[in-house]
């Protein structure tokens, strides 16, 4: 039977992620991999969370192990209402939705918000998970081009002003980003938010890696500007504890988190009340701060590693962000080299990238441009995985 005659609008318009393709290539354990931006599971803190485990289904058994609500386990929420308050950030409880994944949130964000044909303003490169979900609700898109600072609000204003109809959404990663690495400063968060005002636009602000901050200064979310419940804030326990529990939470106005609540109720009926068990008691027992440090330590480690060695290695022409936080350094190469072609050279190195054309609203664009993460190698795998990719491109330049 020929199934793909059945398959719906929205199916046929969905496209497989070409980092997934990607990394089906570079499985072999010789490949110092830079492409996956998956934590070093070496780091993840398994025997407190086997002991939190265990406690939780002895003592909440018959809770844990059954369905829960939609709109999330409650002491969770609790907790991860605390956890944003610290932050600045003015919620309760009935502010969060607790889902599977931040992922879910973006897919949630889309489900409610969006028309076909509405614009969605965002960063270019941006997350491609970001992009395919707005893709299949058929969001036009309106790019503007994120440096090592991020977006500037005066271009959104600018593009929003002259757009033939008026946006609904601007999708923003604005600490760390994936995959520019980029940080938008404070006095930008600020105007952005203004811009969004002046529009009448909501902002969507993903932070799945601003725990992972290497400054030792505090940077606060646009979430922590908003007192009108324009910015809708999506978190994620992936990075900091583990992606396998698939937790992520948004916070939003409650008008909107009972909508969402009701678009996730079709989906998944309730996220892993078990995970969310285990999550509360990992909160409530002050452990996150502990773990973090042990994270962006070993983290900032392998990014000064990889910084390093880029210097060290690359042809000077070669131009590269220099990370404050989070996973991803990000290069830009001469216009006349191609990433997408010298990725099947560098594989044969033995070492691999994720290609920056995957980032982009457009084909063809980003050729030139790639993503490396150090947050699964050893600082001693870095040094030669840079080494390798170093030649590479050496030799390109040469050809």
């Amino acid at each position: 039977m020929d199934h793909s005659k059945l398959f719906s609008d929205n199916a046929n318009r969905m496209k497989p992620s070409i980092i997934r393709a990607l990394l089906k290539l570079v499985q072999q354990a010789d490949i110092i991999s830079f492409a996956g931006g998956t934590p070093d599971a070496d780091l993840f803190p398994l025997e407190l969370l086997a002991d939190i485990a265990s406690r939780v289904i002895r003592e909440q058994g018959k809770l844990s192990l059954q369905y829960g609500e939609t709109v999330g386990w409650k002491p969770l929420r609790e907790q991860v209402a605390q956890y944003l308050s610290a932050q600045g950030i003015n919620c309760t409880y009935e502010n969060i939705l607790i889902t599977t994944g931040s992922q879910q949130g973006v897919y949630l964000t889309g489900l409610t918000l969006l028309n076909p044909g509405d614009g969605v303003v965002v960063e270019e490169p941006s997350y491609l998970g970001g992009l395919l979900s707005f893709q299949n609700f058929q969001a036009q898109f309106l790019p503007v081009p994120c440096g090592e600072q991020g977006i500037d609000p005066t271009e959104v204003d600018r593009l929003v002003s002259r757009a033939s109809s008026k946006p609904k959404l601007i999708y923003t990663i604005p600490t760390f980003q994936n995959p520019a690495g980029s940080t938008l400063p404070e006095a930008k968060r600020a105007q952005l938010l203004e811009v969004a005002r002046k529009h009448d636009l909501i902002i969507l602000e993903d932070n799945p890696y601003g725990e992972l901050n290497f400054t030792g200064k505090t940077i606060k979310p646009i979430k922590s500007f908003d007192s009108e419940g324009r910015v809708i804030y999506l978190g994620s326990f992936s990075k900091i504890a583990s992606p396998g529990m698939r937790l992520g939470w948004v916070c939003a106005d409650p008008a909107l988190i009972a909508r969402m609540t009701m678009a996730k109720e079709t989906a998944d009926v309730c996220t892993d009340v078990l995970s969310q068990s285990i999550a509360a008691e990992f909160f409530k027992g002050g452990h996150l701060k502990e773990h973090l440090g042990r994270l962006i330590g070993t983290y900032q480690g392998r990014r000064d590693a990889m910084l390093a060695s880029i210097e060290k290695h690359f042809p000077k022409s070669i131009h590269y962000n220099r990370p404050l936080g989070g996973f991803f350094v990000w290069a830009e190469l001469p216009k006349e080299l191609n990433a997408v072609t010298l990725f099947e050279k560098a594989v044969a190195a033995k070492v691999a990238y994720v290609v920056g054309t995957a980032f982009y609203t457009k084909e063809g664009q980003g050729l030139n441009t790639l993503r490396m993460t150090y947050c699964t190698a050893s600082e001693e795998k870095i040094e030669e995985g840079v080494k390798r990719l170093g030649g590479v491109f050496q030799e390109a330049l040469k050809s």
